[in-house]
């Protein structure tokens, strides 16, 4: 192969290493190659100043820790962190020969390797860290092909290292986010315009595996109600219309369970903003989140009451419309007649504003912690 395809090889292999972390290993040991070099090392060194190498080829496992536990502070090299990046150094930038020659770090490190020089860049400095590339050589100085060498590959290696810092920092958000999710105490499930579940948060992944609320169909979300499966199927369907057609607020969805349970959902559409900060990663167009319409019995019955200003007979069959379901049912558990009931029911809804009982059932799923304690 000849030196410009040999290189034009070589930086396709670096872009490749960027998003490939195993690729490493093997494409420095080609820059080294290339360059003349006899050993290299990609070094890391963090915001508190520890030293990692991050890959290392020509190098005896050793010398490697040898230079991690005592010699790096002594490195010549080092100095390179107060280089331009970009810019090759040589241990003759620093110290002279003759001087260097008398250090323990040449006499107990560089020297029974027999290497007599290297070739520094580097590669980045920000917050976070310092990063830079180190090709040393054997026989004699850096010469003018490993410059030329090294010149021509610095940019695109400087590139593919901010690739892979851009890609760490990307999965470490998304590590987090879906810690986030998994706290919540609402099932959280990002969707397409089809249904699709691309992403379910632990509550998410409960309630689906029981089948009985929410159930995955081949991938599919679909509900137990047939007509508010209906209205899930059209709110999606409109994320296709692309953002200028969607609105920002959210649909409600009353869901029941075969027990009798209650169960809130809120369909949220994911526009161009929205998605990018919650849903890049997903090819998500819309967030459902699902909680079960039960109070926190410590805060939230005492807060219902005083904010709606309930009576305690009032807030009683509140609760047993949401825990226990439909009139009759409540007024059996109760033991009072249905119609007392409705009484009742006709005064918490104009106190609370609402109409039906699953207004009650979605009101109830606003007072639930949404964090798991």
């Amino acid at each position: 192969m000849e030196p410009n395809e040999k290189l034009l090889s070589l930086v396709a292999d670096i872009y490749d290493a960027s998003l490939d972390d195993s690729r490493w290993t093997a494409t420095l040991g080609s820059i080294v190659a290339l360059a003349g070099g006899q050993s290299g090392g990609l070094v890391r060194i963090g915001a508190a100043g520890e030293a990692v190498i991050s890959h290392a080829v020509g190098v005896e496992p050793a010398y490697i820790r040898s230079y991690i536990e005592t010699y790096e502070p002594f490195d010549p090299s080092r100095s390179v962190l107060h280089a331009p990046v970009g810019q090759i150094q040589t241990i003759r930038d620093w110290i002279d020969v003759d001087e260097f020659r008398t250090t323990a770090f040449y006499n107990e490190w560089t020297r029974p390797q027999g290497l007599e020089d290297a070739a520094n860049i580097l590669l980045d400095k920000s917050a976070e860290g310092i990063s830079r590339l180190s090709i040393m050589k054997t026989g004699g100085p850096v010469d003018r092909r490993m410059y030329q060498v090294i010149s021509h590959l610095t940019p695109h290696v400087q590139r593919a290292m901010l690739v892979r810092q851009r890609l760490e920092q990307q999965n470490a958000l998304e590590t987090t986010s879906v810690r986030t999710l998994d706290a919540l105490r609402s099932a959280v499930l990002l969707l397409d315009a089809d249904g699709h579940i691309t992403h379910a948060n632990a509550s998410a992944r409960a309630i689906l595996d029981e089948a009985d609320v929410l159930r995955s169909v081949h991938g599919r979300l679909v509900t137990a109600d047939p007509n508010t499966d209906r209205v899930l199927r059209q709110a999606l369907a409109g994320t296709v219309l692309g953002d200028r057609a969607m609105t920002s607020a959210s649909i409600s969805l009353h869901l029941a369970a075969r027990d009798g349970s209650h169960y809130v959902g809120h369909l949220l559409p994911l526009t161009a903003g929205r998605r990018q900060m919650f849903a890049a990663n997903h090819d998500a167009c819309a967030v459902l989140f699902v909680g079960k319409a039960a109070l926190d019995t410590i805060v939230a019955p005492d807060l219902i009451r005083k904010l709606f200003k309930l009576t305690p007979a009032e807030l009683r069959v509140f609760l047993a419309i949401v825990e226990i379901g439909g009139v009759p049912d409540v007024a059996r558990s109760m033991g009072v007649a249905e119609t007392t009931i409705k009484t009742h029911l006709t005064r918490i809804f104009m106190k609370t504003g609402t109409k039906r009982q699953a207004d009650l059932v979605r009101l109830i799923a606003a007072f639930t912690p949404p964090i798991k304690i």
